[in-house]
This record gives structure tokens, C-alpha cells and sequence, in this order.
């Protein structure tokens, strides 16, 4: 039977690696995802503004924004 004191204390709690590259991996990965959602929102608000031929890019505005806030979403549920 092992300890779970010793199992608390471990540095691998979950499956999860510990330490600065670990830390590093995850915030690029946050960042990855907030460029990914604005990206795509930048991306469909191209398409609307092309699909319904509006003269001033208010699609691109929106949809960038959407991403933006969604990208924003990802970040702050994985820092919890």
C-alpha cells in the first residue's frame, strides 16, 4: 500500500509535469489558442463581408472581435 503523503508531495500530481518548461508549454498554448480564435473569427468576418459585399469590413470588425473574446474565454477557463 503506498503513502498518500508521499503520493500529495510528488511532483507529478494528475499526470501533470512540474517546472518552468511545463509552465512555458502551457502559456504558449494559451497564446496559440487566443491567435487561433481571432484568426478565425478575422477569417469568417473576410467571408461575410465578401458573402454580403459590404463596402466597409464590418464583418472582419465583428468577427474579430468574437474571436477575440472567445480566444479571451479559453484563456481566463484555463487559468482556473
Amino acid at each position: 500500500m503506498t503513502d498518500p503523503k508521499k503520493e500529495a508531495d510528488s511532483p507529478q500530481q494528475g499526470g501533470r509535469k512540474s517546472g518552468p518548461s511545463a509552465s512555458i508549454l502551457r502559456f504558449a498554448g494559451m497564446g496559440t489558442q487566443l491567435g487561433v480564435a481571432i484568426a478565425l473569427g478575422v477569417f469568417g468576418g473576410l467571408k461575410l463581408d465578401e458573402r454580403l459585399a459590404w463596402n466597409q469590413p464590418l464583418g472582419t470588425a465583428i468577427g474579430g472581435l468574437l474571436g477575440l473574446g472567445a480566444g479571451l474565454y479559453l484563456v481566463v477557463r484555463a487559468l482556473k
